[in-house]
């Protein structure tokens, strides 16, 4: 995920009058002294654990007026999970993986995170070496190119300076001609090297081209064996390149979408970036959702099986040190936006390893990874009456 114009979000903080706190008995603690924001309530997990254990009777009388019975309600029953109207606990244990293998996924993740590639950087050896990894995995999985071959070459101009860079594009075609496409992007370049230090990019993004193939495999598999039981769609996988200094591989494959596949229905984008590094709640957020009139009604199949915890929006900065994200321009997702073809975009928010060089395949969480991949899966998969607005 590219540093738009915001600043990353390494850490939280507690407005300072608050920060004592954090040093105080339960005892000690007069609620009606607390100048608290329902934002700061809901938002900062250690408070959140303190304020939980009064009693709902003690909430109820210092707090009514405040936060409203319905909000307090919510936050003693849930404690910053949101309201209680999902099954969804955001608890670790609660995932139940169906088919994804996190060997396989964590294989990938470290070798294109590993030393030899040099932190992906765009027009470098180790971007050069991430794309005739992903080639060789698209040839193996019995993908095809997008044309004459997988590399899809482009330019694009920074300042006052011609740039090339190139995605990795596979198509998986239905059994019968259709003009109908869906499509998952995961960016597999990264910041390269600065000096000695190598920017791994694990999470951002080694992890999304991971749950990518795994999906490309996935599909090839279901479409061996039950050909009947998936959508009569053509599906394009695409690695693509200069995401970080501008999204400049997916504004390339808008445009050659636009030129290539004039009379194509783009039913879905999946955008996968930054999906191994849950934080709390234990859960991915999915944003998008609002693009879609029938999301109520396909969200609970995107986790049916493996009780996947899903939110809906990222969550808000806290305390003066945190400029917010805007997500929306955030990563790859965007130019499809802007060309109208509808999106829906998988991703964590930023933390302490976010564009470091500790965002290395030991810090990620694989089992995550596995259960996000499952449910993007399902996406791919709806019925398209789900994805008509």
């Amino acid at each position: 995920m590219r540093d738009s114009t915001q600043s990353p979000v390494t850490h939280l903080m507690l407005p300072r009058q608050h920060q004592s706190l954090l040093n105080k008995n339960l005892s000690d603690i007069n609620l009606s002294d607390i100048n608290l924001s329902p934002s700061t309530l809901f938002n900062h997990s250690r408070i959140g654990q303190l304020l939980a254990k009064f009693t709902f009777m003690h909430l109820i009388r210092d707090q009514f007026q405040r936060l409203g019975l319905l909000a307090m309600a919510c936050f003693v029953a849930t404690t910053l999970t949101g309201c209680a109207s999902s099954p969804e606990t955001c608890a670790r244990t609660e995932l139940k993986l169906t088919w994804a293998e996190p060997t396989e996924l964590q294989a990938t993740v470290t070798v294109l995170s590993s030393d030899e590639f040099e932190g992906r950087k765009t027009q470098t050896q180790g971007a050069a070496k991430s794309r005739d990894y992903i080639k060789l995995q698209f040839q193996g999985l019995g993908l095809q190119p997008w044309g004459a071959n997988f590399i899809v070459p482009f330019e694009y101009q920074t300042f006052f300076t011609q740039e090339n860079g190139a995605n990795v594009v596979a198509t998986a075609m239905a059994t019968e001609p259709t003009n109908r496409w869906r499509i998952i992007v995961a960016h597999y370049d990264h910041l390269g090297m600065s000096g000695s230090k190598i920017y791994h990019g694990a999470d951002d993004n080694a992890s999304g081209v991971a749950a990518m193939l795994a999906i490309a495999k996935h599909w090839q598999q279901q479409f061996a064996l039950q050909p009947n039981t998936l959508p009569k769609v053509n599906l394009m996988f695409v690695a693509t390149d200069a995401e970080e200094p501008g999204l400049y591989g997916s504004i390339a494959l808008v445009e050659q979408l636009k030129t290539r596949l004039p009379e194509a229905t783009f039913e879905l984008m999946i955008n996968l970036d930054m999906v191994s590094h849950p934080g709390r709640p234990y859960g991915i957020y999915l944003e998008g959702s609002r693009n879609f009139t029938q999301f109520n009604q396909f969200k609970p199949l995107l986790n049916q099986q493996n009780r996947l915890c899903i939110k809906l929006t990222h969550p808000k900065p806290v305390g003066r040190s945190i400029q917010s994200t805007d997500w929306l321009r955030a990563s790859d997702h965007y130019p499809f936006h802007k060309a109208n073809i509808p999106w829906l975009y998988f991703g964590v928010p930023t933390h302490p390893q976010y564009h470091t060089p500790e965002d290395t395949v030991a810090t990620i969480d694989i089992t995550f990874l596995a259960a996000v991949t499952e449910s993007a899966f399902e996406l791919l998969q709806l019925n398209a009456e789900y994805l008509k607005n």
